[in-house]
């Protein structure tokens, strides 16, 4: 009986081959982990995944002395968290494009710590640095100009209407069932106290439901995708109300959550023709 045994050669590189790390610059300000964390999560949605739109393949982190802002968009929703938060050290304010994967990850960093753990934050001419404790994330910051987000925000929406958030959302999932398969176009008609909710298939047949709302304005109809208007409301989960402010079936929607101190964050929401 012959034995014969298996050699396995481990092909690798060189260690001078492997990428050099940036060298990490000075500390330019010291966040609140769970205040970027909740930041992340509530405009992660609105990030693009499209590799041809590079600029929005991530979000735009603000951070000024009194506080913090960060944006995301897609070219179809924008979501928009504004938080006040004292940053003393701060010498001046600062604007950098991060990257979607080195958001999520920042997220999943910064919620494992207990309360009042802080991040430190640096960056140079092309890469941003969070630190935590032992731990660093390095991330190469975006490239190009990111969409002026103050100039698309709405100024006439005077047509508001309250809602129940969890009594949208319900409606929004069951009706969307029969939206068609294309657009997963969803109908929104307000008239006095009240949302009508309907979609329609040629396959399937059509679905209509009720919302109570505040609204005591003229009525208005206007379309959305589903899936984008599911995301919204579930980002904005710990709100139980949500404002939405229109002015026509062709301009964009405002969306701010109320109640739990949501009213930091913003969403809007590009209309679909049906």
């Amino acid at each position: 009986v012959t034995s014969q045994r298996s050699s396995f050669k481990v092909v690798g590189l060189e260690k001078d081959d492997f990428p050099k790390l940036p060298d990490v610059p000075k500390s330019i300000t010291k966040l609140d982990a769970k205040l970027l964390a909740d930041c992340v999560e509530k405009i992660s949605f609105a990030m693009s995944s499209e590799e041809s739109r590079f600029v929005l393949n991530g979000a735009l982190l603000k951070l000024h002395p009194d506080g913090v802002t960060m944006v995301a968009t897609d070219g179809h929703r924008l979501a928009l968290a504004e938080r006040k938060h004292q940053l003393p050290e701060l010498k001046q304010d600062v604007s950098v494009l991060v990257p979607r994967k080195a958001l999520l990850s920042v997220r999943k960093l910064a919620d494992e710590p207990e309360e009042g753990a802080t991040i430190e934050l640096s960056q140079d001419d092309a890469h941003v640095f969070f630190a935590l404790g032992s731990r660093l994330l390095t991330a190469r910051l975006l490239t190009g100009q990111f969409p002026n987000y103050e100039s698309v925000l709405p100024k006439k929406n005077g047509k508001v209407a309250e809602l129940n958030r969890e009594a949208l959302e319900a409606v929004v999932q069951r009706v969307s069932l029969l939206a068609d398969d294309r657009l997963h176009g969803i109908r929104l008609a307000l008239g006095k106290n009240r949302l009508e909710v309907s979609a329609s298939s040629p396959e399937y047949g059509e679905a209509k439901e009720v919302v109570e709302a505040r609204y005591g304005h003229e009525g208005v109809e206007i379309g959305f995708n589903a899936e984008y208007l599911l995301e919204l409301l579930g980002a904005a989960g710990a709100a139980t109300s949500i404002h939405m402010q229109v002015k026509d079936t062709q301009s964009a929607a405002e969306f701010q959550p109320s109640g739990n101190d949501q009213a930091e964050y913003t969403y809007l929401l590009m209309p679909l023709r049906l």
